[in-house]
C-alpha cells in the first residue's frame, strides 16, 4: 500500500464500514466497535497512522485493504 492516513480520515472509513465510537480510553485512545469487534485507535495530535498500523487495524476488523483503496479513490 505505502500510505499514511490522518486519524479523522481513517475513522470516517471505519464509520462507513459500520464502526461507531464507543468510548475514550485514557484520553489518547478512542474505542470503535461494530457490535462484534472493537478496535482502539490512538489520537495523538497531528500524527498520521502509518501503513503497519493501518494493516493491523484492517486485519483485526476483517476489512480487506482493497476496500480502503476503493474508499480513498472515491474521496
Amino acid at each position: 500500500m505505502g500510505l499514511t492516513l490522518r486519524p479523522n480520515e481513517f475513522i470516517r472509513f471505519l464509520e462507513e464500514k459500520g464502526y461507531r465510537f464507543v468510548r475514550a480510553k485514557g484520553g489518547s485512545h478512542h474505542i470503535y466497535s461494530n457490535g462484534r469487534n472493537s478496535v482502539p485507535l490512538p489520537i495523538h495530535g497531528g500524527k498520521d497512522y502509518n501503513e503497519d498500523f493501518i494493516r493491523t487495524v484492517l486485519r483485526e476488523t476483517g476489512i480487506h485493504k482493497n476496500e480502503l483503496l476503493v474508499y480513498l479513490k472515491r474521496n
